[in-house]
């Protein structure tokens, strides 16, 4: 593996960009919305933030002591959620280049994360099969919602936020209301 990630051309089946900087694999990447701009996660225990018109890194967020899992942009795109392989989930203030918020989500590890969005909320699925609500101003899990038996490793919430998604690892996928 060459921990890097690529741009593909599909008409022509071809990549067309390669993005490398980090040290390990790379596990997620998201699109900033309305934007050129991604978040990578990284088992190197890092975020980075790039341009992919320039194919440079913006910046690269520091903190996580365990491969980091999943990172996503809040739907304004000012703040960062990641989960980690330790079960901790950070909220990162990329205006600020800074770290705003660190939860525990338990013993289980953290593979997925998003906003809801009104980006007061984090929805975290877990390896326990468990999925986490985590309110930003709080910085606390007010929820735990169970249903899967396998771990969740997807969620995404729909855009009037009436509506959780989930993906688990028991081959189903569960609509929350």
């Amino acid at each position: 593996m060459d921990a890097s990630m690529k741009l593909f051309d599909l008409n022509a089946e071809k990549a067309r960009q390669a993005y490398r900087g980090h040290t390990d694999s790379v596990n997620s990447v998201n699109f900033q919305p309305f934007t050129n701009f991604f978040v990578s996660a990284s088992a190197d225990k890092t975020i980075s933030v790039w341009d992919m018109k320039t194919g440079l890194t913006i910046q690269t967020f520091y903190g996580h002591l365990n491969s980091v899992n999943d990172a996503n942009f809040s739907i304004s795109g000012h703040l960062i959620a990641s989960c980690d392989s330790d079960g901790i989930v950070k909220v990162w203030d990329i205006r600020m280049v800074q770290e705003v918020l660190q939860v525990d989500t338990g013993d289980s590890i953290a593979h997925t994360v998003c906003f809801d969005k009104t980006n007061g909320t984090v929805v975290v699925g877990c390896e326990d099969a468990s999925i986490k609500i985590i309110n930003i101003e709080k910085k606390e899990i007010v929820n735990t919602v169970k249903g899967h038996d396998g771990s969740v490793n997807a969620v995404i919430v729909n855009q009037d936020n009436s509506t959780l998604y989930s993906a688990s690892g028991d081959g189903t996928i569960r609509v929350w209301r």
